[in-house]
């Protein structure tokens, strides 16, 4: 097979996707189309740091030539041309330069280390849909293994390997196999034993699933985050449960952390009580200090954080008695929501709107039951093991309909017997008794069977990301 790497397409002595992909002198007779395998790992530094090594005038004409790949392609081909967005990173660019480079012809194959998230975040679905279209994505490997997270040196996140050939139109798709590795091989030939057994099945370096081709053309890739890939099923399960309806279907989520501290500044008890406009909001996302539902907001704060300071009014009256979190340590971290006597907002998190109080606390207890934890950590952005979640993730989580009043009132009582018991991390899970409490409650507010919210929080607690240790044999 001949492979090529898209690092050439992006070479400025290249022309730009001409009619005959053109070479220098030096590479006249490197293949730039039909080709039979392209392998590549794409840079995905954000493109505010990318090429800082280089000067202003060379940054600029990089960035030219980027744009002129750019618009060439969506000349020659709209829909991979759609692929790539002016924001985001270069390596989206990659994918659709790859598939212009292959074979049409079925069988030729792409392999590609991406980031995790890209599988699962909401900026990658056109990615992914692109290629679900075009190829037939075979395989999908991430390491699960706590000490050994990625394929790439020099990064921190967990990596994904895809293996992509050409479809054949007019044959049924096969499902995708996910593959989680208990461990990532520490030489070649321990790389080539663990190709082997995956292609024979054998879950000696870890697990496998599969999943449904009508999922991965819908740019649902999420079991790369879960070792376990019942899990996975679960949480596809809960986003499709007639009993649970949208968050954001009836509930506005308030603004992100940065709009907020573009806004207010942070500032001590003596200024507070010098500015009558001051409040106190939640700042701190610690899992030492935020232990139990009820929450305690500790921060003051005056107008004047940022460039949005004239919105200082604005994002105060979006404060509210139940507040979620904006990022997770998934290790570590207790609570995805928190509730407060006064309504309020934060930096670390988003106030979301409600009508009673009743409603605050009915919601506060949902978001922390397993169920909850399920749907959110099945959309994390960023890090596996740090979860990030956009304004978008959160409209989509699942809840009852917290409207009626039945439903409400049960999930309250149990917020007000609980609201001042701490609750362990995650890992801890199985065995704390506030969590067993929150999740008998909301399987009776949902209709689920507690007795499979039990097992989901064992095997939750169990996953190599909440965890931070091997996956058990």
């Amino acid at each position: 097979h001949r492979s090529v790497t898209t690092t050439q397409c992006m070479n400025p002595s290249y022309s730009p996707l001409g009619a005959r992909w053109e070479t220098d002198e030096t590479s006249r007779d490197f293949p730039l189309k039909d080709v039979d395998l392209v392998i590549m790992n794409p840079p995905y530094t954000a493109n505010d740091k990318r090429g800082q090594k280089f000067t202003g005038d060379a940054k600029k004409r990089m960035q030219q030539h980027e744009m002129r790949i750019r618009d060439e392609l969506a000349r020659r081909d709209p829909e991979a041309g759609a692929v790539i967005e002016p924001k985001s990173s270069i390596r989206i660019s990659f994918t659709p330069l790859a598939d212009q480079v292959l074979r049409k012809a079925s069988r030729s194959t792409l392999a590609s280390v991406v980031p995790a998230t890209a599988c699962v975040g909401t900026s990658g679905e056109r990615e992914r849909r692109f290629l679900a279209r075009r190829f037939h994505i075979e395989r999908i490997v991430t390491s699960h293994d706590p000490k050994r997270i990625n394929f790439s040196e020099n990064t921190g996140i967990h990596e994904s390997l895809l293996i992509c050939r050409r479809r054949d139109h007019s044959t049924p798709t096969p499902p995708t196999e996910f593959v989680s590795l208990r461990r990532m091989p520490a030489s070649a030939k321990k790389a080539l034993e663990a190709a082997d057994a995956i292609a024979a099945g054998n879950e000696a370096w870890g697990s496998h699933m599969f999943w449904p081709a009508e999922r991965i053309q819908a740019g649902d890739w999420t079991p790369v985050q879960w070792y376990d890939g019942s899990l996975a099923e679960a949480a596809w399960q809960l986003d499709n449960l007639n009993t649970l309806e949208p968050l954001g279907r009836w509930h506005k989520i308030g603004p992100m952390g940065r709009a907020a501290q573009n806004s207010w500044g942070r500032c001590g008890l003596e200024d507070a009580q010098a500015d009558p406009r001051a409040v106190r909001i939640f700042d701190t996302i610690s899992a030492e200090v935020r232990r139990s539902m009820l929450g305690q907001a500790e921060q003051w704060v005056v107008p004047g954080g940022g460039k949005r300071v004239h919105l200082w009014a604005k994002i105060r009256d979006q404060g509210s008695h139940l507040l979620v979190a904006q990022k997770l340590d998934t290790v570590s971290g207790r609570l995805t929501a928190v509730y407060s006597e006064d309504p309020t907002f934060g930096f670390g998190w988003r106030p979301v709107r409600v009508a009673t109080r009743i409603e605050a606390k009915a919601l506060c207890v949902w978001l922390n039951s397993t169920a909850g934890h399920l749907m959110l950590l099945n959309r994390r952005a960023r890090k596996l093991t740090y979860a990030n979640w956009s304004t978008a993730h959160w409209q989509a989580v699942g809840i009852p309909e917290i409207g009626d009043s039945a439903v409400s009132q049960a999930l309250a009582v149990t917020w007000e017997r609980l609201k001042n018991d701490d609750l362990r991390p995650l890992k801890f899970a199985d065995a704390d008794p506030v969590r067993k409490r929150i999740d008998a409650a909301a399987a009776e507010a949902s209709g689920l069977d507690e007795e499979q919210i039990a097992e989901w929080r064992r095997r939750l607690a169990r996953e190599p990301t909440v965890s931070n240790e091997p996956a058990p044999d």
